[in-house]
């Protein structure tokens, strides 16, 4: 049986202009464990508000899109590293706060440490090694810490050789960790009720995710360009689609023809697309629910009716493709 992929975050804990943190990132991917996939996960693209979510992180009970996307990016991972700079004597608040939004999906994994600073981030690091005990995270021993003065050339990291050295058992370490704490970890809140089973892979979800969010770009393009071709760019040649009005409609071919008459007339009014929820049961299939939201009103100042589709997609040698889905009118609560 192969060795599975052992997929490693780094996590940038500093969105500042000219920070220095690019360069410390770089310089911890540039060693490349066997069996590892190296991700980097920048916090200043996560989009991540201050923590607002109505629920403690415990009970996994997100209502905000933000922190749903998060949950599904870092449950993904089998293991993390924190790179940190020190700001009065601890880790950043941006760091704190991307660690705050979550709770299970960090839980029986193993994480790293890599400060930054005058004193090496030092601070920084005893700091995030309680707040992610707290989390229930394991932090590897071996550390890295670099100084300001003596392993950087201005802006740009350069590590004294034993950095390296300490980077590489860190590493080392860390990889090990994942899998021996594979087993123990704890199941996220409400992912199974008994002999139920929760389908929805989290090392699934960001390929799910990407492609769900490719396809409603395309539906969106195409809608506004009227371009029926483009519409159906993604779909299967057995696709097979339900109208609301209860008729199945099978094969590429078929329901092209139906889309082309609609977008020549055009019928269906002015519409945007929005991804409402995602799941990935396995590698390489995603099911999303999409809203349909019309952008203008009747004439007299009442929206149009809405949509909400369900999709299912499949990857076929690198490729997605949309295998089925199944429109339903709904109408928006007074």
């Amino acid at each position: 049986m192969p060795t599975p992929v052992t997929r490693l975050a780094i996590i940038v804990g500093s969105t500042r202009p000219h920070r220095r943190a690019d360069s410390v990132v770089a310089w911890v991917r540039a060693a490349q464990p066997p069996d590892c996939e190296l991700t980097v996960v920048d916090l200043a693209e996560a989009d991540l508000p201050m923590l607002s979510e109505p629920a403690p992180a415990m009970f996994g009970r997100y209502t905000q899109e933000s922190t749903r996307r998060w949950s599904e990016l870092i449950a993904g991972f089998d293991g993390y590293v924190l790179v940190t700079p020190e700001y009065n004597h601890s880790t950043s608040a941006v760091l704190k706060n991307a660690l705050d939004h979550l709770y299970a999906e960090w839980g029986g994994k193993p994480v790293a440490f890599v400060g930054y600073g005058v004193q090496g981030g030092t601070r920084a690091v005893e700091h995030l090694r309680s707040i992610t005990a707290a989390l229930g995270m394991a932090g590897v021993g071996p550390h890295v810490t670099l100084d300001i003065f003596q392993d950087f050339d201005g802006d740009a990291c350069a590590p004294r050789p034993d950095r390296a050295r300490e980077r590489d058992r860190m590493l080392d370490d860390l990889t090990r960790w994942t899998t021996a704490l594979r087993p123990l970890r704890v199941p996220r809140p409400g992912t199974g009720d008994g002999d139920r089973p929760a389908l929805h892979d989290p090392a699934a979800s960001a390929g799910a995710r990407a492609a769900v969010e490719m396809l409603v770009a395309e539906l969106n393009a195409a809608a506004e360009a009227l371009d029926a071709d483009r519409y159906d760019g993604m779909f299967a040649a057995d696709v097979l689609w339900g109208s609301p009005y209860g008729r199945t409609l099978a094969g590429y071919d078929t329901l092209n023809a139906v889309h082309r008459r609609l977008m020549a007339k055009p019928v269906v009014p002015a519409s945007r697309y929005e991804i409402v929820q995602t799941l990935a049961p396995a590698q390489g299939v995603a099911v999303a629910h999409v809203r349909r939201r019309p952008v203008a009103d009747d004439g007299k100042g009442h929206p149009l009716p809405a949509e909400m589709a369900m999709y299912v997609l499949v990857e076929r040698e690198g490729h997605w493709w949309l295998a089925g889905g199944q429109n339903t009118p709904i109408a928006e609560a007074s």
